[in-house]
């Protein structure tokens, strides 16, 4: 794990989905990631890759700070999309990824 993971908190999640609730792929996108995470059924693998992309979504220091506008949101889309991209394309927990949100962070 890289040490984006170390940053993921349920709470800062929960917080970052509010302030991306207006940005809709990355909120569905996040909120898919975040129900991948908390399956039973996905390997420590996925999980693993789950917590570095949404540690990176929650914070706000990386590669483009999350305060500059729009372009602060597009380097966590990408992470996001990379960590969605790579997990289905060598796991099929289609069923988990697409599964209704129990409790989403609160």
């Amino acid at each position: 794990m890289t040490d984006h993971a170390r940053h993921y908190s349920d709470e800062a999640f929960a917080a970052k989905l509010t302030r991306i609730s207006g940005l809709d792929g990355l909120f569905q996108s996040a909120s898919r990631l975040y129900r991948i995470l908390k399956s039973p059924q996905t390997p420590r693998w996925v999980k693993a890759m789950c917590l570095t992309a949404l540690g990176y979504l929650v914070l706000p220091t990386d590669a483009v700070a999350d305060i500059i506008p729009v372009a602060g949101f597009v380097d966590d889309a990408a992470m996001i999309t990379a960590a969605l991209a790579a997990i289905t394309a060598r796991w099929d927990g289609e069923d988990v990824a697409n599964s209704e949100p129990e409790d989403m962070a609160s």
